[in-house]
């Protein structure tokens, strides 16, 4: 889609954001106008009153991102609005959508961050003022509307969010496909049918919501739970020319990401307390016993207390590296580089790493390679490789009480190399291997919590094995041990 002559509004406090926006867009066509805060962008929008996409920073003096997304909403209901903000989170994140807006950019942004959304809205801007344009062209009831086949049609079909039309008699008469997704009901229903069929209280009660009010253009907003998933639901009457209410459009948005990311940042913030606060006062207070020459006549205590203190940042610097490296493979900026090795080197350079800390606690430690006939060579990035390995052995060691024993296992199995690590330790609930591939999860019971990790490992494992095009998979008996498989396969 073209953006010659589409005009954008950037509307920030700082000068080098607006003038970065103008130097991004410019080029691809957009005529770009900025304002310094929401006071002059509200100002600009009203006199000139045709921008299709506005840029909005959320912390500015004289007014907020907030209040003018308010307002510019109010003056053109076709304007696309994105949020700019260093300070992105679900929250602002959710009540910016129900305000109006489109999305959000976090700063700092490339330029292709920046391109992709914008397109993607003017391409949605376009969409609904055609839609709007044939529903104007159109007369009668929604009924009527959705038996034609048109482009309106076309258009909600195509759309990632569900949609739902239902006419005055609370029949649907409309629904397309990613409202048969989200509520698999829907898809089996002849239309028009009855708005109760679907069994979903709360979709209902939005609806009556904004079909009894007789104040005229309304939108009602609600989370709504459907499965495992949050929605966030808007509901809108449907008006004749004269006001009169003929039908209403829930349209249904995925915010569950929103909803894990606020998991996510809470558990975070535990861990966080736990896992970073506990090490550094353990740390600080070994330090000061050594500064204050308490151990200076004990040379034996004075190095186990720099030993411990070592392990602890060790510990943090794990920490802090599994985390980059689960940002950087989210956002695609995780370089790997895969060359042809044997997996047989990369495993056993894994299983030499842990096995100091299988001696200290007496484990039996065992290592099974597949004979040289076996093809056990991958194409894959040895790093990589290693940190899963590690990983997983170093765990199968921690999670396994004194005396007992950790076996890995290299062999062929049709066009995959296989990877087994499997251990006698406390072994893991049902309901636990539903969970232990999650970010920051971790099982609790009284072995554990003896146990440092910051429940990000087993993430990090998974996420490197699949950009491998390979899986792992796991076995578990509580009380009885645990066995993790990984599978990558043979090149050509």
């Amino acid at each position: 889609m073209s953006a010659e002559g589409v005009r954008v509004l950037v509307v920030d406090d700082e000068r080098g954001m607006r003038e970065g926006c103008r130097k991004i867009l410019s080029p691809e066509g957009f005529i770009v106008e900025t304002a310094e805060d929401g006071a002059a962008g509200l100002e600009l929008f009203k006199e000139r009153g045709d921008f299709a996409i506005v840029l909005v920073d959320l912390n500015m003096p004289r007014m907020g991102g907030m209040d003018l997304i308010k307002h510019l909403r109010a003056l053109d209901e076709d304007v696309v609005i994105f949020v700019i903000t260093a300070y992105a989170a679900i929250d602002t994140a959710v009540e910016a959508t129900q305000r109006g807006a489109y999305g959000y950019i976090p700063k700092p942004f490339t330029p292709d961050e920046l391109l992709l959304p914008v397109r993607n809205g003017l391409e949605r801007r376009t969409l609904s003022i055609e839609a709007k344009r044939l529903r104007q062209e159109r007369e009668g009831r929604l009924l009527e509307v959705a038996r034609e086949r048109s482009k309106s049609s076309t258009i909600i079909s195509c759309m990632t969010d569900g949609v739902l039309v239902i006419n005055r008699d609370k029949q649907i008469v409309l629904r397309n496909a990613a409202m048969m997704s989200i509520i698999p009901e829907c898809a089996s229903l002849p239309l028009p049918s009855p708005l109760d069929d679907l069994k979903t209280p709360e979709l209902m009660e939005l609806i009556d919501e904004v079909l009894l009010k007789d104040s005229g253009p309304v939108i009602a907003s609600k989370e709504i739970a459907v499965d495992k998933c949050t929605y966030m639901v808007n509901a809108s009457p449907v008006l004749e020319p004269n006001g009169t209410a003929i039908g209403a459009v829930a349209v249904m948005r995925d915010i569950t990401a929103f909803k894990k990311l606020d998991v996510a940042k809470s558990m975070f913030i535990s861990m966080v307390a736990h896992e970073v606060k506990s090490p550094l006062s353990a740390v600080e207070n070994y330090l000061n016993v050594i500064l204050n020459g308490y151990v200076d006549n004990d040379p034996e205590k004075k190095r186990n207390m720099m030993e411990r203190s070592l392990l602890r940042i060790t510990a943090l610097r794990t920490m802090v590296s599994d985390l980059l490296n689960l940002r950087a493979i989210e956002t695609g900026k995780f370089t790997i580089k895969r060359s042809v090795l044997d997996i047989r080197e990369v495993v056993a350079a894994a299983f030499e790493a842990s096995r100091e800390k299988a001696e200290e606690k007496k484990i039996a430690f065992q290592m099974l390679s597949a004979p040289e006939m076996e093809k056990t060579r991958v194409l894959a990035d040895r790093d990589s490789m290693f940190m899963v390995f590690t990983n997983l052995i170093d765990n199968a060691v921690k999670y396994t009480p004194t005396g007992g024993i950790v076996g890995v296992q290299v062999y062929q199995n049709g066009a995959f190399v296989k990877v087994s690590i499997e251990d006698d330790g406390i072994g893991m609930t049902p309901e636990q291997q539903d969970h232990v591939f999650e970010e920051f999860y971790r099982a609790k019971n009284d072995y554990t919590v003896q146990v440092p990790g910051t429940g990000l490992g087993l993430s990090l494992v998974k996420r490197l094995v699949e950009v491998h095009q390979g899986h792992v998979s796991l076995t578990s008996e509580m009380g009885k041990g645990s066995k993790f498989i990984v599978s990558l396969p043979i090149p050509e």
